[in-house]
Order: structure tokens, then C-alpha cells, then sequence
């Protein structure tokens, strides 16, 4: 099962990677931009740095997936799962950023609503993590 979970991860990951140097429809990974229409949008959203950002945490997703792995096929231990985790805690937080980021440009009070959300799916992530009884 545990195997299915890196599959799935490793999915989230290339769809990333497809959306940040490849895809010609969508610009950003970490929101949906075509909710932005107007050039002005367009120059706000360029001078957030959104796709610097989304390439820092892009590539600490894939360090900590990496990670993850080569202690799941080494070791086989449950500490694989928790770090497995902390990939999609990454994607959290970068959404959390980006939300704070849209936030300052277009003062649209749902963008705040999200980085609560995103900070709440943390801690829901982690608790839960800590509920569950992880056998490998």
C-alpha cells in the first residue's frame, strides 16, 4: 500500500514539474491563473516572483520525495512516511505563500480565508500522521 502512496506522490511531482517548464496553457502549478484575466492581473501577478517561489519549493518536494524513498527502500522504516508527508506539506506551504502573495496584490480577502486552510491541512496532515499506526 505504502508503495501506492510514493506512485501517487511521484505523480504530484512530474505533474509539477509538467506545469512549470512545459505546459503552454497554465503558467503556475501552485494557483489557477486563469482566474486572472486583465493586464494589469497579468503584470501583478509577474511581479510576485510566483514562479521563483514555485521552483524553490518545486525542487524541495523532489529532495524530500527522494529522500523519502531511499529510506523506505533502505531501511524500510516508518520515519519514510512522515517525510513522504512533508511533500505534500511543501505544496501546503507554497500554496499558503502564494495565497499571502495574491493577498498583497489584489487585497481579495479570500486569498487570507485559503492561507488559513492551508495552514489547518498542516496540522490535520502531522495529527493525523500521529493517529495512525504505521506498520511497514
Amino acid at each position: 500500500m505504502y508503495i501506492l502512496l510514493f506512485v501517487l506522490f511521484a505523480g504530484l511531482i512530474l505533474k509539477s514539474f509538467h506545469t512549470h517548464y512545459i505546459s503552454k496553457t497554465k503558467r503556475y502549478f501552485s494557483f489557477d491563473d486563469r482566474r486572472y484575466t486583465g493586464e494589469d492581473d497579468f503584470l501583478k501577478i509577474s511581479e510576485l516572483n510566483i514562479k521563483q517561489l514555485e521552483r524553490i519549493f518545486l525542487y524541495l518536494m523532489l529532495v524530500t520525495y527522494l529522500l523519502a524513498l531511499v529510506i523506505f527502500i533502505f531501511t524500510g522504516s516508518e520515519v519514510a512516511i512522515w517525510v513522504l508527508a512533508t511533500v505534500l506539506a511543501w505544496q501546503f506551504v507554497l500554496s499558503a505563500l502564494v495565497d499571502l502573495k495574491l493577498y498583497s496584490a489584489f487585497h481579495d480577502k479570500g486569498h487570507l480565508f485559503m492561507v488559513v486552510i492551508w495552514l489547518v491541512l498542516i496540522i490535520v496532515l502531522y495529527y493525523g500522521l500521529s493517529r495512525i499506526d504505521i506498520v511497514l
